[in-house]
Formats: C-alpha cells, sequence, structure tokens
C-alpha cells in the first residue's frame, strides 16, 4: 500500500508590516497592533504591500515556477472568531507563481502554487482558563503576509517530507524572505493510502512535528484499512504530547469557501523591469554554490555541502578563501561547526563574523598561531564573542621562535621519555605524536608543531 502525501506550507514573509495595512508585524501586547482594516471593520480598505511581493515573487522563482505576470486577490469565506470580517483574503484563481518544483533525493517534487494571503487572528487558550467557554482573540496576527507553497501529491514517506521541509527552509533563508527562530511555519498535512480518501492534519508547527504527525496518520490509516474499516475524508488535528491525531471536522471542499474576486484590491501587474529586479535579487542558491565550491576552490562534495548548509557558514568561508581555502575549510566545517553543536548554538546566535574568521586564518597560515591556541580562541570567540586576535594576543600565545628555545626543551622531554623516543626511531608514528604533544604542551603552543616534528627528526 502506497504512501502519498502533499504538503501546504505557510511561511510567514518577514516584513515590516502587514499584508494589506501598515500595520507592525511585530507587537509587545495583545490587539496593540491593529487597525480598521486588519479588524476587518466596515468600510475599510486594504491596500497591497509591495515588499510581500517582491518575497513571494523571489520564493516562486527560487523554486522553478511559472511567474504569473498578471494576478488578483480572492475572498474564502468562512466564519471563525479568528477571521474578523468572515473572510480571509488569499489568492485562488491566479497565484503568484505555478507549476515549479524542488528535488528531493533525485526526485523532482512538483509545486502545484505559491500564493499569498493574510494570516488569521490568533486564538489564545490560557491556563486555567476554561476552554470550553471562552478562548481569546489576538489580532496582532490578522494580515501578516503569507507565503502558501503548495505541493502535489509527490513525497512518498514522512522522511521525504521532512527533507523536503529542510531544503524549502535553507531556500528561505538564503532568500532572506523569512526570519528563523522568529517567523513562523506552519504546513497542512495532506496523506492518504493509495486506493483510500486524504486525510488533512491541518496546522502543525516545526519540522519534526510534520514528520511526526505524517506517521502518526501514515500509521492510523493503515490500521483502519487492515482492520478492514473504510478511512473519512476529514480535517484532523496532531497532538505533539501523544503523538496521535483527532478528528477535527469533516473536511470542507473547495466550493464550500464560496471564493469571490475581492473588488477592493485592483489587479496586479509584474512589469518586465520589475520581474527582472527582483530575479536579480535572487542569490545563489546552496546546491549551486556547493558545487561551485567543488569546482572552484577543490572541496570535497562533503565539506561543500556542510558549508553552503548554512548562508552564514558560506559568506565566512567565502570571506575567508581568498587567504587560505585549506586553512578555512579545516576551521569552518570541523572546529567552528564542532564548537557550535557541542555548545547547542546556532551561528546566528553568536557574534561570529567573516572578518574574525579571517584573521584567524592568517595567523594559521603565516605560523604565528598553534593549531591548538588557535582552536582555544575559536572556542572564546563563539562561547563568549571575544576576537581570537585578542584573546591570543592578551594572553601571550602567539608563536614566537625567537623567545623559546625549542630545541632545549625537545631534548628534555626525549631525555625523560627514552622508551617512546626509541620507538619513534623503531618505526612507531603514534610515539612521534605523543613526544610533539608533550613539547607543545611544555611551549604552551608558542612553537609551531611541524618545528618541533622537525627537531626530534633531526635528534
Amino acid at each position: 500500500m502506497k504512501t502519498i502525501i502533499g504538503l501546504e506550507i505557510h511561511v510567514q514573509l518577514d516584513t515590516k508590516s502587514k499584508l494589506f495595512c501598515g500595520c507592525s508585524t511585530s507587537a509587545d501586547s495583545p490587539n496593540t497592533s491593529v487597525c480598521p482594516i486588519c479588524l476587518g471593520m466596515p468600510g475599510s480598505k486594504p491596500v497591497l504591500n509591495k515588499k510581500a511581493v517582491e518575497y513571494a515573487l523571489m520564493v516562486a522563482s527560487a523554486l522553478n515556477c511559472k511567474i504569473n505576470r498578471k494576478f488578483f486577490f480572492s475572498r474564502k469565506t468562512y466564519f471563525y472568531p479568528d477571521l474578523a470580517k468572515n473572510f480571509q483574503i488569499t489568492q485562488y484563481e491566479i497565484p503568484v507563481g505555478e507549476k515549479g518544483f524542488l528535488e528531493i533525493d533525485g526526485k523532482k517534487i512538483r509545486i502545484t502554487r505559491v500564493h499569498l494571503e493574510e494570516d488569521p487572528a490568533s486564538l489564545v487558550h490560557e491556563s486555567g482558563m476554561v476552554s470550553s467557554n471562552y478562548s481569546l482573540v489576538d489580532y496582532n496576527r490578522s494580515g501578516i503576509p503569507l507565503a502558501e507553497i503548495v505541493t502535489e501529491p509527490d513525497i512518498e514517506s514522512p522522511e521525504q517530507a521532512r527533507k523536503f521541509l529542510d531544503k524549502l527552509l535553507l531556500i528561505l533563508n538564503y532568500l532572506g524572505v523569512y526570519a528563523h527562530g522568529r517567523s513562523v511555519l506552519k504546513a497542512d498535512c495532506n496523506l492518504s493510502i493509495k486506493g483510500s480518501e486524504r486525510v488533512e492534519v491541518k496546522n502543525v508547527s516545526g519540522f519534526k512535528a510534520v514528520e511526526d504527525a505524517l506517521k502518526a496518520e501514515e500509521e492510523r490509516q493503515r490500521s483502519v484499512i487492515e482492520s478492514g474499516g473504510k478511512v473519512e475524508l476529514e480535517t484532523r488535528a496532531f497532538d505533539d504530547v501523544s503523538l496521535t491525531t483527532y478528528t477535527l471536522r469533516k473536511k470542507e471542499t473547495e466550493a464550500d469557501y464560496g471564493y469571490i474576486f475581492d473588488a477592493d484590491l485592483v489587479e496586479t501587474n509584474v512589469s518586465n523591469e520589475w520581474l527582472a529586479k527582483i530575479k536579480a535579487s535572487v542569490p545563489e542558491l546552496p546546491e549551486e554554490k556547493a558545487k561551485r565550491f567543488v569546482k572552484q576552490f577543490g572541496l570535497t562534495e562533503y565539506d561543500a555541502s556542510v558549508i553552503a548548509s548554512s548562508k552564514g557558514l558560506s559568506d565566512i568561508f567565502e570571506g575567508c578563501v581568498k587567504s587560505d581555502s585549506k586553512i578555512a575549510v579545516r576551521l569552518i566545517s570541523r572546529e567552528l561547526l564542532g564548537i557550535l553543536n557541542y555548545n547547542k548554538l546556532s551561528l546566528d546566535q553568536t557574534s561570529v563574523d567573516a572578518k574574525g574568521m579571517v584573521a584567524l586564518v592568517e595567523l594559521l597560515k603565516a605560523g604565528k598561531v598553534s593549531d591548538k591556541n588557535a582552536k582555544d580562541s575559536l572556542i572564546k570567540y563563539v562561547v563568549e564573542g571575544i576576537l581570537p586576535v585578542d584573546y591570543l594576543g592578551k594572553n601571550n600565545l602567539f608563536i614566537d621562535s625567537s623567545s623559546v628555545d625549542a630545541e632545549s626543551v625537545v631534548k628534555a622531554i626525549i631525555e625523560k621519555n627514552k622508551n617512546v623516543f626509541d620507538e619513534f626511531k623503531g618505526g612507531n608514528k603514534k610515539s612521534l605524536n605523543f613526544l610533539i604533544g608533550l613539547a607543545m604542551r611544555e611551549l604552551k603552543g608558542k612553537a609551531d608543531a611541524r618545528k618541533i616534528q622537525g627537531i626530534i627528526e633531526k635528534l
């Protein structure tokens, strides 16, 4: 029994104002960033946010969509407390873009459409309140611009859905249209077992939750079918505590929403000049960047994909690569990422930038700092925000051959470790590394490891 999955992903676009009014998209207190337009007051007239349109066009272009040069907005009618005017302004007949794709595991997942719509308000269920009696409504979210990305039912497993979302998020971060960690990204998950009805799991937040919701629904539907039952066409919700889905309502059809053209908004025309400018603003995307890193700088495919997996990392690498590509790769893909992962930090939670990293690469290239001290300075940079150059200078950790008698130190270490030295002379390379480590520790990283190796080999 084949699993068939399609996603409807709602991406909050990182604009300063809402989709059809000038209210801010951020607010500290409930119902403070509102006006007659986003509150749905009679007689209020929406005005389209140009920046939101540009962001949606960038997303559609990055997802290989056909851009519609003329489009308009419609009213999607339904009655719910989060919609003060009893309809949502969205796109139905003609979206911003359509017929695109995103490649996952060598398979093209088709993109049906990318369209713009306004976010409804948020329903707040406060702790301690009797939720069966009432909910609170915060209209700050009402009117925030969303780009909805709808796929064809081409996804074959919950794991593949997660990969699709991971790749999509990376593209959105590269485009700069989505504020990761601040903006909201939700998905409506449509799943069916071939030959049975489709079920929609509504408003799932978080990529892991999407994967878990799809796994739970897949397991539920298979269990129903195997027990001789029939899967019903319905809308369900996901409980991320019990990892189960539950019924919300019987599934509506498109006709139930009574789409009509919104007469308060004029048709939008995308000129040749405007579209050219928008397409020019789409940056080099992760896959293309990784391929270029392999070709231009000789990186392995693995290192290139790791560095290109973050726009911040790739920007730092491109700043450092002019100094020394091999040192830059090692310092970024291994040391920097290792420190970030160990401390459970993302790059944007630190003050690490290209300028600070370039200085460290140049010090390593010039042989002015040991690998150990370079790593220690990088830890301080990531965790405490202290620039590597400042940390190394303050702690007198630069290599200065004139201030240390490396050969005397090495001779003293060999004298104390004659057995290890004899093992090295017999061909044991591990013994050499052990002696180098002792010498570097004694010299506190003020000598180059290659120089220490040379002295030992000479002796």
